[in-house]
């Protein structure tokens, strides 16, 4: 054998050798590769549908909210609550509340009280939203004519 072919033969062995342990490398890199799993990607589903479900669930009691928050401080600048009668202010809630839709809070829920000759016109109230059988979510939500509510 002349001493290229050795070098040759030398050399295909190595090359043989190589595409093996690549081979072997690439099967033992699949095997231990990471990322997500079925399993793993279906719970996230899960979670992340239970999650928006619960925020559509939400959203509506959250613009009768602001909805609220908005008829009672629009009271707050009006007449009839810095000169009116108790009666007067629960009917102009009333009105206000027809106009907006507003079926959570009624002119008899509102709290009034007069603090340094101010009127305080305040609403307090807790939806109950049912999520899931079993599974009830309370808010406690309030809105005031009052400084800083």
């Amino acid at each position: 054998m002349t001493q290229t072919s050795a070098m040759q033969t030398a050399t295909d062995a190595s090359h043989q050798a190589t595409r093996v342990y690549t081979a072997r490398r690439t099967r033992a890199l699949r095997s231990r590769q990471r990322g997500i799993g079925f399993i793993t990607l279906c719970l996230y589903f899960v979670v992340g549908g239970v999650m928006v479900l619960g925020g559509l669930k939400m959203l509506p009691h959250y613009i009768e909210y602001f909805s609220i928050k908005k008829v009672i401080s629009a009271m707050a600048a009006s007449e009839e609550v810095k000169s009116g009668t108790v009666a007067e202010i629960r009917s102009s809630f009333d009105r206000r509340a027809v106009i907006d839709n507003i079926v959570a809070v009624k002119g008899l829920d509102l709290e009034i009280s007069k603090e340094s000759n101010e009127t305080i016109v305040s609403a307090a109230w807790q939806p109950r939203i049912p999520l899931l059988p079993g599974y009830t979510l309370l808010i406690d939500f309030e809105a005031s004519t009052a400084a800083g509510k």
